[in-house]
């Protein structure tokens, strides 16, 4: 039988089931279960049954209660109970507990059944890659670009996080403490945005901020203004770019640097290739500027959340810069998780995303769509309950931003041209709101909350001071 073949029988993946059972054994007699939990926790069982098992002791360790077969038992789903029937019923809880591998060993094991999970997820990974060829649907590169997205996933067990002292924590917070007395750059990327700077002292590793606001409120404009600002300082860029395609986003950065320029032409316009001479050569500028930022785009293809993580890996290895990077989604609504239930979805997609940030050490701007609720309120400016769909995204996050323009609602509300003097206030209210933006910072982790006032022209994706 040829390789390829011998790759789709599953009863032939790498597995033990001696280790696990030996493994659960261990923790049923209330051995920790950090050492599983660093190598992957219940994903590296390769038998169901015995996941739901350690999953059962990693519950009841973390809210302190005994680990024993009879504190198992009791905590049994019914699923997992009809499960065990075939494997004894609550007995297989005893059995396995006699089987216990002394405490010493318990790193050893758990290292050799997450290896065989690798070596399962290394066999997935080429029988998708054979299904993706066989199927005729996908062309041999694009399979192959796949594979090593996927592959470059498969970390080392060692590399894993480890447990951090008190004298460590301290001595990294006492050098950043000193480096920011002694005037030194501190290690964050900024907004750029002067006003939101003031109010934000910097993006830093392992953050997630959340950028949210209602349709045209300006999540994306800014969003990119922030990515453009941290390209130009130096820092590399990845812009996950689910809503709009690449070079609709380039479109707009182009425009952006017309501006730059001092000969402003809106994407609308570039689009139309409707522009003036002058504006003509300020666009060949801008472009050259523009193409040598180091941002790079990672398109719809990447909305699921374990390709998402891969895909910034993979950039993140090929950049040479030594400045943070920034990783901007757009937007979190759009990315896919295995769960069922939305909520679910949007829970998996912000563990997932604040995860990747203390993963990579760099910080996750996703943008949020919010609730419909903001529309029904007079005072339309978002809060934290205007979050959709999950809380979770306002748990994960240590900062939350809103997009807010009344000048939006107002376009909305112009009143008959016959009643002179109800027009006239409109059109007061409209003047005085033209081109603002307020940037509503209404959570920060490490820092104060207020609003920070600027300038926007939407057309443009132009942001400037003077509000």
């Amino acid at each position: 039988m040829n390789q390829i073949a011998s790759i789709n029988q599953e009863a032939h993946e790498p597995h033990s089931v001696e280790a696990e059972q030996q493994l659960l054994g261990a923790l049923l007699l209330g051995q920790s279960t950090a050492e599983v939990q660093a190598v992957g926790g219940k994903d590296i069982f390769y038998d169901p049954v015995h996941a739901g098992i350690y999953s059962i002791c990693r519950n009841l360790e973390v809210n302190d209660k005994t680990v024993t077969p009879i504190t198992v038992a009791a905590m049994l789903t019914p699923d997992l109970s009809a499960a065990l029937s075939s494997l004894g019923g609550k007995g297989y809880l005893v059995t396995l507990a006699g089987a216990s591998i002394t405490p010493s060993l318990i790193k050893d094991y758990a290292g050799v059944i997450a290896e065989a999970k690798s070596k399962r997820r290394v066999i997935e990974i080429m029988r998708n890659a054979q299904q993706g060829l066989s199927g005729g649907e996908m062309t041999a590169s694009d399979v192959a670009a796949q594979m090593e997205v996927c592959l470059q996933a498969l970390e080392p067990t060692e590399t894993r996080a480890k447990p951090v002292s008190m004298t460590k924590a301290v001595t990294d917070a006492m050098q950043e403490i000193y480096a920011a007395y002694s005037g030194e750059e501190r290690r964050a990327v900024y907004s750029g945005i002067g006003a939101l700077d003031k109010f934000v002292p910097g993006f830093s590793p392992g953050e997630m901020w959340l950028i949210g606001g209602r349709p045209s409120m300006g999540k994306t404009a800014v969003a990119l203004s922030m990515g453009l600002n941290a390209a130009r300082a130096g820092h590399p860029v990845i812009i996950v770019s689910l809503e709009m395609t690449p070079q609709a986003m380039a479109m707009r950065a182009l425009s952006e640097g017309t501006s730059r320029e001092h000969a402003a032409t809106n994407y609308t316009n570039l689009r139309r290739g409707d522009f003036t001479e002058k504006q003509g050569e300020a666009l060949k500028r801008a472009a050259i500027e523009v193409a040598n930022l180091p941002i790079t785009f990672l398109p719809r293809e990447f909305q699921d959340t374990d390709l998402l993580q891969v895909g910034v890996k993979q950039v993140l290895r090929r950049s040479k810069a030594e400045k943070l990077p920034l990783v901007i989604v757009d937007y979190a609504q759009l990315l896919k998780s295995k769960a069922r239930s939305r909520v679910e979805q949007i829970t998996d997609v912000s563990i997932a995303l604040k995860s990747m940030a203390m993963s990579l050490e760099c910080p996750v701007i996703p943008l949020s769509q919010l609730s419909r609720a903001v529309e029904q309120r007079e005072d339309k400016r978002p809060m934290l309950s205007d979050l959709r769909e999950s809380g979770q995204l306002e748990q994960d996050a240590d900062g939350v931003i809103f997009c807010f323009r009344e000048q939006y609602y107002l376009e909305r509300e112009e009143p008959d041209v016959g009643d002179c003097e109800a027009h006239q206030a409109w059109r007061d209210a409209m003047s005085a709101q033209r081109n603002k933006l307020e940037l509503i910072v209404a959570k920060q982790r490490q820092g104060a909350i207020g609003t920070a006032h600027v300038r926007f022209n939407p057309a443009l994706n132009l942001i400037w001071e003077g509000y």
